[in-house]
């Protein structure tokens, strides 16, 4: 319902795509409103980098947008990565208000300039990914040649890449292989603007070790990818939610398991069990569509404005009526996030 609600929205949108040449237009013709075009997102999550007194998590995304041929006319990459001080057992006094930047929002302030052998900041090098991937499939993303370096750093060597990007790559690629074959994404016609963020937050759950019980740092992260018409409104949007916690003891030792494998709730399906404790019965991923199916086609105002309130327990659900026969979980988190990737788009 989803994909042919925002094929219907979008069929008569003419628009500019991100990833396309200098003017906008999808070829020297300028651009096919009829043309098919599928946005997808993908995540890859670690708290692998997590060690005695840092809690850890790494979470790559990656955005497309492909056309009828499963090529990718536009892509973008970021990286959430969430750090917390867990220092003799104990999470910091102002853990509950912490956000994160992710390696994109801090530009300059990630400080990789200097290190890197090309001179160029973490944001220039994922900017030579993503040009370089467009115009492949999937399966020709999967096969850029790599290399793993004395200090463990998985990088290309693909000498027209390499002259962008030196930086590890094993993630990225990864998230955008997943993205190419997201088996949620969503389908429109014309050309949109593709547009990515991220927004972090520290859950309540997160506590220090007391009374012999294990602490835990629960670093939040939210995704929203958009295609964006010209005229403002939303042509496809792709939204997804992961929620790891890192456990450690007294002394800061890290007690999870840092290999396991970390699903978003999208990838969790009936696997995040929320249809039991559902007033409508539906799984987190049916409410997650109802919402995506509900914002495609408004502006970011109007997404703004979907009306609200919150419960007893501190929910911020929809009082909306179409939005709440398909939607009754918290929306705050997805709508500002969606409103934050709309904002993106020049």
């Amino acid at each position: 319902m989803k994909k042919i609600f925002a094929s219907m929205m979008a069929a008569a949108m003419v628009v500019s795509l991100a990833g396309c040449n200098g003017n906008g237009n999808s070829g020297e013709g300028g651009s096919d409103a009829a043309a098919a075009h599928k946005l997808g997102m993908g995540v890859c999550t670690s708290i692998g980098s997590s060690k005695a007194g840092t809690a850890q998590v790494d979470a790559t995304v990656a955005a497309v947008v492909l056309d009828a041929d499963g090529k990718i006319v536009s892509c973008k990459v970021d990286v959430a990565q969430n750090k917390m001080d867990i220092t003799d057992g104990a999470v910091p006094e102002d853990a509950s208000s912490m956000t994160f930047k992710s390696k994109k929002e801090k530009l300059e302030e990630y400080n990789m300039k200097p290190a890197s052998a090309i001179g160029k900041e973490w944001y220039e090098q994922a900017e030579a990914f993503e040009a370089f991937v467009v115009g492949k499939t999937a399966d020709e993303v999967a096969a850029i040649p790599v290399e793993t370096t004395d200090n463990g750093h998985v990088v290309t060597t693909d000498e027209t890449l390499k002259a962008g990007c030196t930086m590890s790559i094993d993630d990225l690629i990864d998230a955008t292989v997943k993205a190419c074959k997201d088996d949620s994404a969503a389908d429109f016609t014309g050309d949109a603007k593709l547009a990515l963020t991220c927004s972090t937050s520290v859950d309540s759950a997160t506590a220090s070790a007391a009374d012999g019980e294990d602490g835990t740092a629960a670093m939040y992260t939210t995704f929203a990818a958009v295609a964006v018409a010209s005229d403002g409104k939303l042509a496809a949007v792709c939204y997804d939610e992961v929620q790891p916690k890192v456990t450690f003891d007294a002394a800061g030792e890290i007690t999870s398991d840092t290999s396991a494998e970390i699903k978003t709730k999208r990838e969790k399906k009936e696997e995040y069990n929320m249809k039991g404790a559902s007033s409508i019965g539906k799984e987190w991923y049916e409410q997650n569509d109802a919402f995506e199916t509900f914002v495609t086609g408004k502006t970011s105002s109007e997404i703004s404005a979907i009306s609200t309130e919150t419960t007893d327990n501190g929910h911020v659900v929809t009082t909306d009526e179409t939005l709440k026969a398909g939607c009754t979980m918290s929306v705050d988190g997805m709508i500002n996030t969606v409103v934050k990737a709309m904002g993106l788009v020049g």
